[in-house]
């Protein structure tokens, strides 16, 4: 084995064993202050899986029993959330109507907790932290409602909760929901605070991160992240950042546009509407079977003894048009990858949305994207398959050199070069189709993870979640780099790439080793990229697989002809032998 094709493989090891680390080299982290980092104790290995009582139906919701406790359920098209009195309308539970879990039923976001999300906090002069979320504010819309019941939205409605605090604090915190919206609208009323507070501010805490929604719970939590907007710089925690039980703290001081906390298709944010936040604190853990999310904004309070601030709250499913629609940079929050790929993913997504409008299947608008992208490449791919054709075609003539001048090395690469230039051939023309399709591919890739659209879209027959690898049935045991499912399209993938690579083959081989190096290089590729991409998300390997099959196509009916054709133009006393040779 000469040393080019040592140095192949050692390239080609080296990508497919550093692949899983793609994200840490091309997105690197957007943090502005040092992320603090603290280990928890260990816990029991627990593999990752959505908890069964996780998925259950919207209103099968148990309640807090208590006296004082008065929870009820808000419920519109998009939407049912567990609002309680305990914190003055703190979110318990949330459920989606639009997106649903394995079995078919609305995704549970929020599963039942007794963590008081959008709880506020403060600390009094004498140093001690508030307990609002142990507190039961009054409501007078909620007063005929039973503990437990279902306030439906088919017209905004107004909630109102108010209480005075143990410190003599008045506050009131006033909902207003939509019929139609993910988000809803906050009002907050502080009042007599100036000689009860240890500082002018207040936060507002979202405890809770999301439940594990998706089929591989591993890929959910890898694209987890926290982050707040002060001004132009984003900070962030990323958790594929994060080792296991280790919890990540980020705290900035200064304007504070928002604070977000998202998995890989759903996004919650807290964004205040008349002044900007002061504060934000940051947390995230990476649990062996879930996460823990938490952010909290503070916001100022003026030295008038009374105060109201409005804030926008959402838990939305993470779509780019949806998030632009505030008009406050949430779409930012949306991984589109490095400064190379972004481009190229964002484009890509935007094409297969404007195929979408037309024909609202995204499998056929992967088949049209792969025509698009094989017609649009066709003249830069053209010339370089046409090289590695005129490659095979003159191989008697390099078997010539290569006997000829098999003492001189110097004199066999010179007279190499000059027949290459001669014939027209660029070596290295083969490397250049690849090289053309990395960012795509890579492109596609992070639409495939980023883009919540793809989520549960079907193709056709088995294909029935473009976002996920197609499994059609599941072995029951785990099989190392290929998981426990039997993916089809991965298997047609590297079929195909087998075909290829025997049409794109240099030849006839000079020597034993030669033959040796070609039949190891034949099976060497198409192997290493089919356990690249067997946990791939299928839209991906379709897209692979009808390109790699319209490249057949293209290099049998089309490239090879034309250059066989020229070929026997040019050399007319040899053509029959060479074109026999290479037949062979």
């Amino acid at each position: 084995m000469d040393k080019k094709t040592i140095l192949a493989f050692v390239v080609i090891g080296i990508i497919i064993v550093f692949m899983p680390y793609y994200q840490r080299w091309l997105n690197p982290a957007d943090e502005s202050m040092p992320v603090q980092t603290e280990t928890r104790p260990a816990e029991p290995e627990v593999v990752p899986e959505i908890p069964p009582e996780s998925v259950k139906p919207v209103l099968d919701i148990r309640p807090r029993q208590s006296a004082d406790v008065k929870e009820v359920v808000i419920l519109n098209e998009k939407f049912a959330m567990t609002l309680s009195n305990l914190g003055g309308g703190t979110v318990r539970d949330y459920t989606l109507f639009d997106y649903h879990d394995m079995n078919g039923d609305p995704l549970v976001l929020l599963r039942e907790s007794d963590a008081a999300n959008l709880n506020l906090v403060y600390t009094n002069i004498y140093q001690d932290g508030s307990s609002l979320e142990s507190i039961p504010f009054e409501c007078p819309e909620l007063e005929q409602l039973q503990h437990g019941d279902t306030l439906y939205v088919q017209q905004p409605r107004f909630l109102h909760y108010r209480t005075i605090t143990p410190e003599g604090l008045r506050i009131e915190k006033k909902f207003t929901f939509f019929p139609d919206r993910y988000e809803f609208d906050l009002d907050l009323l502080f009042a007599d605070y100036l000689q009860r507070l240890s500082g002018l501010r207040y936060g507002i805490v979202w405890k809770d991160g999301f439940a594990i929604t998706e089929k591989n719970p591993a890929d959910d939590l890898m694209y987890s992240s926290v982050m707040a907007q002060m001004g132009a710089t984003l900070a962030k925690i990323d958790m594929q950042k994060a080792k296991v039980d280790e919890r990540k703290t980020l705290n900035t001081d200064g304007q504070t546009d928002w604070v977000v906390f998202k998995s890989k298709y759903f996004t919650g944010f807290i964004v205040p509407k008349n002044i900007k936040g002061v504060r934000s604190e940051l947390a995230l853990s990476r649990l062996k079977n879930g996460r823990d999310l938490s952010v909290r904004i503070d916001m100022p309070l003026s030295k008038n003894n009374f105060q109201e601030d409005h804030f926008i709250i959402g838990l939305v499913p993470a779509e780019k048009k949806l998030l632009a629609s505030y008009g406050i940079g949430l779409e930012k929050t949306m991984n589109w990858g490095g400064r190379i790929i972004k481009p190229f993913s964002i484009a890509l997504h935007w094409l297969m949305e404007f195929f979408y409008r037309l024909i609202p299947n995204y499998g056929v608008v992967i088949l049209i994207i792969s025509l698009v992208i094989k017609i649009a490449t066709y003249p830069l791919t053209n010339k370089s398959y046409g090289s590695m054709k005129r490659m095979q075609m003159i191989q008697p003539k390099i078997q010539e050199l290569q006997q000829k001048y098999k003492n001189n090395k110097e004199v066999l690469q010179q007279k190499t070069m000059e027949l290459y230039k001669e014939e027209k051939v660029n070596p290295m023309g083969g490397c250049f189709p690849m090289l053309l399709q990395l960012p795509l591919l890579y492109g596609l890739f992070i639409v495939f993870r980023t883009a919540i659209e793809f989520r549960g879209a079907p193709f056709m027959l088995w294909m029935k979640d473009l976002s996920a690898p197609d499994a059609l049935f599941n072995f029951g045991f785990n099989i190392p780099l290929l998981g426990s499912e039997f993916n089809v399209l991965p298997i047609l993938m590297t079929v195909l790439m087998v075909v290829q690579q025997k049409m794109s083959g240099s030849g006839a081989a000079a020597n034993p080793q030669q033959a040796q190096q070609q039949k190891m290089m034949l099976w060497l590729m198409p192997a290493m990229m089919f356990f690249l991409f067997y946990q791939f998300p299928s839209g991906l390997v379709l897209y692979y697989l009808i390109f790699n099959l319209l490249t057949i196509l293209q290099q049998k009916f089309v490239i090879n002809k034309q250059v066989e054709r020229d070929f026997v133009s040019s050399h007319p006393q040899k053509a029959r032998v060479i074109k026999t040779k290479t037949q062979k």
